[in-house]
């Protein structure tokens, strides 16, 4: 799977329409011309860049709303007392105003433009386009429910989408386009919690053999780690506090007196089966294990990542990172960009979508026109608006310095500091004299 474009509007700090295009000048046509494939027309690695609060995670946060209507709009969304939705909210109008969000993308070859609009009550209108010779209508749904294009589903509820609504029926037309979406993209935010669930997550793998030890541990050498082996250890909880857990959930205490002693319910035996998984790593032929709370915080951060940009790399991903390089020294960061845009490791087509404020991890360098088409930069205004928009709408000469031209804030995206301000907050009372 390959993300063409992604447009969106009326959510959180973005207004207005806002479009992140990951397709080259030379994708003229609908479809790539002869004697080219859809690789020789997308970027395979694009930067966000801006100021702290000014909305670059919210890009990616869009993103992250529209996959999730699309996996859950028919399921657990339904259970929800609102229909979720972020708008802009500093305009009392906007909070009732319509927010759409649209993907272009690539599946098995063929081109779709998926598109949905939402507002307080749901859904107001659906629709996935694929490319033939021409745009062609796949199905539409209006605010009403009712669905044209999909048999069997004539209609929707107001507050699920027709393609998430499908895919629960395994729609012999729609489902195939629904799994590359959820499975073919992969979000990951920055923080710990994010690197706690993606350990997690690894020591399950290995325990269950979907991920190969051998490849973590070199994973870790290639950061230079001193990571020599890597290990899982289980403890499964004991019968007696399964038991006693058990009880301290029952809701009743006539449930309790009712059971007998010798009997184990299932939920006590679903927890005796509840294994807790840990990483253990060794350093050097005959030192110790180390837990992974006891390695570094970069260490943990580069597995967890690494891990993610491995799976993206192997199955044709879309991995989106927020705040690429954090925790991190920049030669990884410069290393994992590196590994996207060489064919000859990403032989996959996958793509990687970052926010940083890093503007050398693009090697944007002094004016190289591909490069520049991979910059993006966001920027809020005073009402709390955000625009973005690209390096190269910018007219610079082959030979600027862009780096040092964005630290000096030519194109926008960074914070316009108060140094001065710090005499107020070290003398109040100087405050208090003015």
């Amino acid at each position: 799977m390959q993300l063409l474009r992604f447009t969106f509007e009326n959510h959180r700090s973005f207004r207005d329409e806002a479009t992140l295009d990951l397709t080259r000048p030379t994708l003229k046509t609908l479809r790539p011309s002869k004697g080219t494939t859809w690789a020789d027309h997308i970027h395979h690695v694009d930067g966000i860049y801006g100021a702290n609060a000014s909305g670059k995670t919210n890009v990616l946060d869009a993103l992250h709303y529209m996959l999730g209507a699309i996996g859950s709009s028919a399921t657990s969304w339904l259970e929800k007392p609102q229909f979720p939705r972020a708008p802009f909210a500093l305009i009392p109008g906007q909070m009732t105003a319509p927010a759409t969000f649209e993907l272009e993308f690539i599946v098995s070859g063929k081109r779709y433009a998926y598109r949905f609009a939402t507002d307080a009550d749901g859904v107001t209108e659906e629709s996935l386009h694929v490319v033939s010779t021409r745009w062609k209508e796949v199905f539409v749904r209006n605010a009403d429910g009712r669905v044209k294009g999909l048999k069997r589903i004539p209609h929707v509820a107001r507050r699920e989408l027709a393609l998430s609504r499908a895919a629960q029926f395994n729609h012999e037309t729609v489902t195939p386009i629904w799994e590359a979406l959820m499975r073919r993209f992969d979000l990951y935010h920055v923080g710990d919690d994010e690197v706690n669930a993606r350990l997690g997550r690894i020591a399950r793998q290995l325990q269950e053999r979907s991920l190969r030890l051998d490849d973590l541990v070199t994973l870790a050498q290639i950061a230079d780690t001193g990571i020599t082996n890597i290990e899982v250890e289980e403890h499964a909880i004991p019968p007696q506090l399964a038991r006693l857990i058990t009880h301290m959930l029952t809701p009743t205490a006539d449930d309790v007196q009712d059971e007998q002693p010798d009997q184990s319910s299932e939920e006590e035996r679903d927890l005796s089966n509840f294994i807790a998984r840990n990483l253990f790593f060794r350093h050097g032929t005959n030192s110790g294990r180390l837990r992974h709370s006891d390695e570094s915080t970069g260490t943990m951060a580069w597995l967890a990542l690494g891990t993610a940009v491995v799976s993206a790399l192997r199955n044709g991903r879309v991995l989106v990172v927020d705040e690429l390089g954090s925790s991190l020294h920049p030669q990884l960061s410069h290393l994992i960009i590196d590994w996207f845009e060489d064919p000859s490791v990403n032989t996959t087509g996958a793509q990687l979508v970052f926010t940083s404020h890093d503007m050398t991890l693009l090697d944007a360098g002094r004016g190289d026109r591909e490069k520049r088409e991979q910059v993006w930069f966001v920027e809020k205004d005073s009402d709390g608006v955000s625009e973005l928009f690209n390096l190269a709408d910018f007219p610079l000469q082959k030979g600027s310095n862009i780096v040092k031209q964005y630290l000096e804030g030519r194109f926008g995206g960074v914070p316009y500091t108060v140094p001065s301000l710090i005499h107020k907050l070290l003398n109040p009372r100087t405050g208090e004299e003015e």
